[in-house]
Formats: structure tokens, C-alpha cells, sequence
């Protein structure tokens, strides 16, 4: 439900002032939806994206025509398993990232999709690591800009681990190996 039809719904429907279960649910949604940062650590069966089929998503990377690109492509098997067509494909488009980047990392946490450091060009044609970090609400097909490392990271690992996001070596801008590790919490941003 869109947030704005569940501010309507918890501001002018009677049902709400009858049922305390509903008038909690309805809070509850509306709490979640206000921790926007935190929304990967909170789904619950009410909050998870109800598709359940398996996904391959790929995420930015460079082309030789061009150099960085922003586009976010999945793969579903499921979606045309019954379909044969030849020269046919499986692949669709979905909102291409904020930024081009390559050699970047990403992981999965709570069903949304996180991308972070990486290498950008510039309009001068240099290239170099970058800080930035966003993620993906498949729900929506959005993108939303999350803090930023404290390193610009590339060619480094990032993990989901518990309630949390790891960012591990890698290259720094001037392309020197890194020894650090950062974590990244969505409650706080």
C-alpha cells in the first residue's frame, strides 16, 4: 500500500476507531514506513515483497562503449519459463542507479539490494574510487542514497552480517590496498 493511501486510511476510516488489532497493524505500517533506513532490519510476512520466485539481478559495470553504466537488469526464470521463443530473453530493466559505477561491491539484506564504493569516471575522463553507497527497494523499483563510507572503497567485499553491512579492503583512490574494515547500520544511517 502506498504510504500516502495509508495516511488516509489511519486518518478518516472508522474501522480504525472499532478494532485496536487494526488500528495497531496500521500503526505498525506507518512506523515502518517512517524508519525508511531501517526498513531491511524490520520485514516481517507483512512487509517482505510478496514475489517469491528466484531473481538475478546485475548491477552497473562498464561497457566499452561506455565507460561506467547505471542500469539494473534482472533475470527471472520463472517469468517465461513457458515461453520458448528463439533469440528470446529473460533479462528486463529496472531504474538505473544514481550513478554509473564499476568495480563496486553489493549485497542483499532484508530483500533490498545495497550497492556501495566502486569506481566512477569523471567528466575529464579520470577515474577513481568513491565513498557513495545506495540501495534498492525492489517494491518499488527506487533507488535511495545511504550514507557514505568513510573510504572510497574499490574491489572490496561487502557482506550482510546480522543486523549489519561490512565493507573490507580493497583500493583506495590513489589505488592503495586497504587494511580496514567499516559497518554500515541501517537503523542509525
Amino acid at each position: 500500500m502506498e504510504v500516502s493511501a495509508l495516511h488516509r486510511v489511519a486518518n478518516s476510516h472508522p474501522f480504525l476507531n472499532s478494532s485496536s488489532t487494526v488500528a495497531a497493524l496500521v500503526e505498525e505500517a506507518l512506523d515502518y514506513h517512517r524508519s525508511v533506513f531501517a526498513q531491511p532490519l524490520r520485514q516481517t510476512a507483512r512487509t517482505t515483497p510478496r514475489f517469491q520466485s528466484l531473481t538475478l539481478y546485475i548491477v552497473g559495470g562498464r561497457k566499452r562503449e561506455v565507460s561506467r553504466v547505471r542500469e539494473l537488469r534482472f533475470f527471472n526464470p520463472s517469468a517465461q519459463e513457458h515461453l520458448r521463443v528463439a533469440g528470446g530473453s529473460n533479462w528486463s530493466e529496472l531504474a538505473p542507479m544514481p550513478a554509473g559505477r564499476s568495480h563496486h561491491c553489493v549485497a542483499v539484506m532484508g530483500n533490498f539490494l545495497f550497492v556501495a564504493g566502486g569506481e566512477v569516471e569523471h567528466a575529464t575522463g579520470r577515474t577513481c574510487a568513491v565513498r557513495t553507497a545506495c540501495r534498492y527497494d525492489p517494491r518499488v523499483n527506487r533507488w535511495t542514497d545511504i550514507a557514505p563510507m568513510k573510504a572510497c572503497r574499490e574491489h572490496f567485499v561487502l557482506g550482510a552480517l546480522g543486523q549489519y553491512l561490512y565493507a573490507v579492503g580493497g583500493r583506495n583512490e590513489l589505488r592503495q590496498v586497504l587494511p580496514s574494515v567499516e559497518r554500515y547500520c541501517p537503523k542509525r544511517n
